[in-house]
């Protein structure tokens, strides 16, 4: 009897034990990464997610979705660690913003062309309304940019400003075209709408990367260097798994298994394996940043980017 309650007293303090091992292993610190909206630029971070990658670098990811100023102050006052809008952080820096972008999630753009049933080729948008965002966007830079890659002139057709309503101005006849993100594409072409053409074919833009307040950057670098080699692997994984990826953006965005792969292969081509922009995306980003702010010379690299934590992982330093 004694030795069965020596055995009983030893299995409860192991058991208690591990499971004190267990939680104490297990305690993550939260990572707040704020995205603009629920898209396809933030499939690396949904991936690390949902893949216990995050986890695995001590993290516990809480994806918010915030729009721009409320991220930048939340940025400043250290409620939020990243904000992955890279235009955006890109554009504030260069106002004098106290910002920088440390890495880029993808090098290419998920915008598709969408057309009515009835059209089948670009020339049959000549004289038509299309479907934009508003003057200067980047939706409208890439819709522009789509159709002169294929022969259309900007005086050949008009671009109609409705924001977030391209979508529903298609379904609804308003507009014979618009261009439209992955996520929407695949509604439309469940309704027998075309995709006439893939932003991702023709633009370099960089996306989904993470903005940060300089201040963070410097007093939080262990924990920042952490995150960016997590989101690094979340990339390479999206990029090279995609049985493990797919389930993934099914849940995110309940897809169906058909629809998975077409948006899957939207994004696989871009993403930045070494969380860097091209030459021709960061091209792309500086001469749309300097149309739009009136800029008297091209911005520099070092007004935007700081990419010393990614310097320091590729070192070996962790």
């Amino acid at each position: 009897m004694k030795y069965c309650e020596v055995l009983l007293a030893f299995c409860v303090v192991a058991l208690f034990g591990s499971s004190a091992a267990h939680g104490q292993a297990k305690k993550l610190r939260p990572l707040r990464i704020a995205v603009p909206s629920h898209s396809l630029a933030g499939t690396h971070f949904y991936v690390g997610k949902g893949l216990g990658i995050y986890e695995h670098y001590g993290f516990e990811p809480q994806i918010l979705v915030l729009e721009p100023r409320a991220a930048l102050a939340a940025l400043t006052t250290g409620d939020l660690d990243f904000y992955t809008a890279t235009g955006t952080s890109t554009r504030s820096a260069l106002r004098g913003a106290p910002v920088r972008v440390l890495m880029v999630g993808m090098n290419r753009p998920d915008h598709v062309l969408v057309v009515s049933k009835e059209i089948t080729s670009i020339e049959q948008l000549r004289g038509k309304v299309i479907g934009g965002y508003t003057a200067n966007a980047t939706v409208n830079v890439l819709l522009t940019e789509m159709l002169r890659k294929r022969g259309l002139k900007s005086d050949e057709y008009k671009i109609l400003n409705i924001g977030t309503a391209r979508f529903g101005a298609l379904i609804s006849g308003t507009v014979p075209a618009a261009s439209l993100n992955g996520l929407e594409t695949v509604k439309a072409l469940r309704l027998g709408y075309r995709a006439l053409a893939r932003a991702a074919d023709e633009v370099e833009l960089a996306t989904g990367g993470l903005g940060a307040y300089v201040g963070s950057i410097q007093s939080k670098r262990d924990v920042f260097r952490s995150a960016v080699a997590a989101t690094l692997e979340s990339i390479r994984v999206a990029a090279s798994q995609r049985e493990r990826a797919l389930p993934v953006l099914m849940k995110q965005f309940s897809l169906s298994q058909e629809d998975v792969g077409f948006v899957y292969d939207i994004v696989q081509k871009g993403f930045a394996l070494d969380g860097r922009p091209t030459p021709g995306s960061q091209k792309f980003e500086f001469d749309l940043a300097q149309k739009e702010m009136g800029l008297k010379e091209p911005p520099r690299p070092e007004q935007v980017y700081d990419f010393s934590l990614l310097d320091e992982i590729a070192a070996g330093k962790r």
